[in-house]
């Protein structure tokens, strides 16, 4: 196993352009690269509209970023993206498109971060997700668009990686299922577990917590600021071939959200809605490319995660009323 370079060793200097930047991933991107001697630059929709080719190269030449980190996403959870196909796919396709070929061409930058999702991974895939396997069937149809948008972004990187092998770098961390401080609080944008959590902290004491689906399904929960550290470190990583960002720890519904109402100190237990979808049956991805050639594990245990992101939700619901 190799050692992950310092991301100061990396980072120190560079001036960074963080689409999303003040959402909820790119706060802590951008947190991260400022710990490391790094300049980033968060932008959202109020400096440039991303789906607008000349916005967006006017965004590239206005800025000249060495490097781009491309967290702005058109998403949701799984209701928002059920509800909303079009915009999930054609808008994040224009934004992955027109922000990559910006980049490309910028004379300053040399590295394209795109962050990508394990919702690239076909529906029915052998789990753990082995990084080979994305192409291999269509994803789950929830959010088909969406991932197929990621898959996009991730052969484009490829193709500048053929055209200008010495001159720019496009890689692409495929992130695992987020939660942590800072995430969206409406629920349609949230992440399942702020939406879980939201939910928990509002019912009364006698009321259980009500979960889609059967509880059956698994996924693979990443807290935010180690996923930060992850993408940063996808810097010492030499070629377009993705890379799983994750914990590699598979977790039922079930078990999440009984761990949640633990972390909410919520009585009443955990109920299932079945007529609700479960999505994707698994999702639990392989992470020893990441281990073996970054040397970059992920640090917070699903518990403490938990437990840090009910106590930030808690005191910010204080600040609000204050």
């Amino acid at each position: 196993m190799t050692g992950l370079p310092s991301l100061a060793d990396m980072w120190s200097g560079a001036t960074v352009l963080v689409t999303g930047g003040r959402g909820f991933l790119g706060r802590h991107v951008c947190e991260r690269l400022s710990a490391s001697g790094a300049h980033p630059i968060a932008v959202g929709r109020a400096e440039a509209d991303l789906t607008d080719r000349a916005a967006t190269d006017a965004l590239l030449r206005r800025t000249q970023p060495d490097v781009v980190v491309h967290c702005a996403v058109q998403g949701g959870g799984i209701g928002w993206m059920r509800d909303h196909p079009v915009a999930s796919g054609r808008d994040n396709v224009l934004m992955n498109v027109h922000l990559l070929d910006a980049a490309a061409r910028a004379p300053r930058c040399t590295a394209f971060i795109g962050v990508s999702s394990a919702c690239v991974y076909p529906r029915l895939c052998p789990v753990p997700f082995v990084e080979a396997d994305i192409w291999k069937g269509y994803p789950e149809p929830t959010n088909g668009p969406y991932a197929l948008s990621k898959r996009i972004m991730m052969d484009l990187g490829r193709a500048w990686h053929t055209e200008r092998p010495h001159g720019f770098l496009a890689v692409f961390p495929v992130l695992a299922n987020l939660y942590g401080p800072g995430d969206h609080i409406s629920p349609e944008r949230a992440h399942v577990v702020a939406a879980l959590m939201q939910r928990c902290l509002a019912l009364p004491e006698d009321a259980p917590l009500t979960v889609w689906g059967t509880g059956r399904a698994t996924r693979e929960f990443l807290y935010a600021p180690d996923a930060a550290e992850g993408i940063l470190s996808m810097l010492a990583w030499r070629s377009p071939e993705p890379v799983n960002i994750g914990t590699g720890v598979e977790v039922p519904i079930a078990e999440l959200a009984r761990a949640l109402v633990r972390a909410c100190d919520h009585p009443a237990g955990v109920a299932f809605d079945p007529t609700k979808p479960d999505g994707q049956p698994r999702k639990c991805l392989d992470v020893t490319r990441a281990t073996q050639t970054l040397g970059w594990t992920a640090a917070t245990p699903l518990d403490d995660g938990l437990r840090h992101t009910v106590q930030w939700y808690r005191q910010a619901l204080t600040e609000r009323s204050a």
